[in-house]
């Protein structure tokens, strides 16, 4: 009987090792085989990464985080999700959402250095597109006003800026465009120079002693275009550090125009710059007629 149990025991202890052993056996199996996957997965996100073709690689790192659930592959498919989103909204002209979530790609720790400097450009070109619409649609907006005071020549000058501004007919503008040149051809013929033309004409025989008398003395009229006198240096469009910027100008523009300034519409914007930074040397915000002469 004694030798019956002790068989017994044995034959039983001997089958719960085996189950141990085939248990432990399918569980190395199992873990090296999401291994394999994790691997491939992330093999093949990485790949669509190099292609920018986000939307697959999110595909690829979502599947390589379920078969091994790691920091990269988690914040890699964040980055790759993220990345798509925003060149959706980009071509959907969505840019605040674009801003969003490449900023949260650019942000996400643990991810794809690829990613992270694409999302780096991307974003970079998402501001200056944002600051750049802004100047647009300002322009539109104070050449509508322009018009309803009968100011056209001054809204045509503005109009142009927009409608000739590089790049502004593509995907990212041209819905900026299309309204600026509706609104332009809506505008009868410009006159901004009639009243030279009259003032030329009355005086022919007179001209080389005015241009001599304006040379002796230095005196000008202010509410003359100062690029009639030969004034062509580029003035530059920095002042303190920042940029001046279309809507800087249009503001400009109307400040002078308020003053009861004529064939303000005739200034070239380096005129309107250099009274800008003039004004500004003199503690003003508000340019004066006479701020756009060299000093």
């Amino acid at each position: 009987m004694k030798k019956a149990l002790a068989l017994l025991a044995t034959t039983f202890v001997g089958i719960l090792l085996v189950g141990c052993s085939n248990g432990s056996s399918s569980a190395s199996s199992s873990s090296s085989n999401n291994n394999n996957d994790y691997k491939t997965e992330m093999s093949k996100g990485n790949k669509a990464v190099n292609k920018k073709d986000y939307e697959t690689a999110a595909d690829h790192f979502e599947s390589a985080n379920e078969a091994k659930n790691t920091k990269k592959s988690k914040a890699s498919e964040i980055q790759a999700d993220k990345l798509s989103d925003a060149i959706e909204d980009m071509n959907d002209r969505e840019f605040s959402d674009a801003k969003k979530a490449l900023t949260t790609a650019k942000n996400q720790t643990d991810g794809n250095d690829k990613m992270t400097s694409h999302a780096k450009k991307l974003l970079s070109q998402v501001k200056t597109i944002i600051r750049r619409r802004s100047d647009y649609n300002t322009n539109i907006k104070t050449a509508k006003e322009l018009i309803k005071s009968n100011n056209n020549d001054q809204a045509r000058t503005l109009l142009e800026q927009v409608t000739k501004a590089d790049g502004i007919k593509g995907k990212y503008y041209s819905d900026i465009y299309k309204k600026a040149k509706k609104l332009l051809d809506t505008l009868p013929a410009s006159s901004v120079t009639a009243e030279n033309n009259t003032t030329d004409n009355n005086s022919s025989n007179d001209s080389a002693d005015a241009s001599n008398d304006s040379n002796s003395n230095g005196s000008s009229d202010d509410s003359n275009n100062p690029a009639a006198k030969g004034d062509f240096d580029i003035e530059s469009k920095e002042l303190n550090g920042k940029t001046i910027t279309d809507s800087d100008i249009a503001k400009a523009r109307q400040d002078l125009t308020d003053q009861g300034v004529k064939n303000v519409a005739a200034w070239s914007d380096n005129d309107i710059v250099r009274a800008i930074k003039n004004a500004a040397a003199d503690g003003r915000s508000t340019i004066k007629p006479s701020d756009a002469q060299v000093k």
